[in-house]
């Protein structure tokens, strides 16, 4: 058993490094060195709404909104996302991207896609089907 355990462990950080060298590869001069994989989840979050308020962001994350509203500020002195009073109700603020963010947010995606690509080059239709079926398993 340890030695599948072994195993396991180094499949799984040889994902990591492909998953690593891609987004090297990804060309985003503003790509996020100093964001954890998390914040650009969060900025992705943002760049798939119309518009998102704090509470909004706060629930689809499973966190609290004074966790939101200390991530959104560290996201606006990184230049990444920018907040607007909203007409309707001026107690609430709408969340939005700004081209930084927005580049962070889709460099990923097309990073993660690479990713998808790269694993359904490498299998044949029934691997694939298995590794599906398998990853369903365990998610």
């Amino acid at each position: 058993m340890v030695c599948k355990k072994i195993e396991l462990y180094k499949a799984y950080h040889k994902l990591l490094q492909i998953e690593a060298d891609l987004l090297k590869n990804e060309d985003c001069e503003c790509q996020a060195q100093d964001m954890t994989l998390k914040q650009v989840y969060y900025l992705r979050i943002i760049d798939q709404k119309d518009k998102v308020t704090f509470s909004q962001l706060a629930q689809e994350t499973c966190n609290s909104k004074p966790t939101i509203t200390e991530l959104i500020s560290k996201f606006i002195s990184m230049d990444c996302v920018y907040r607007e009073r909203s007409a309707e109700d001026r107690r609430v603020y709408y969340i939005y991207l700004t081209p930084k963010g927005k580049l962070i947010a889709r460099a990923q995606e097309r990073m993660q896609i690479r990713f998808i690509d790269h694993i359904r080059n490498s299998l044949t239709d029934a691997e694939l089907n298995q590794l599906i079926t398998l990853l369903n398993k365990i998610l």
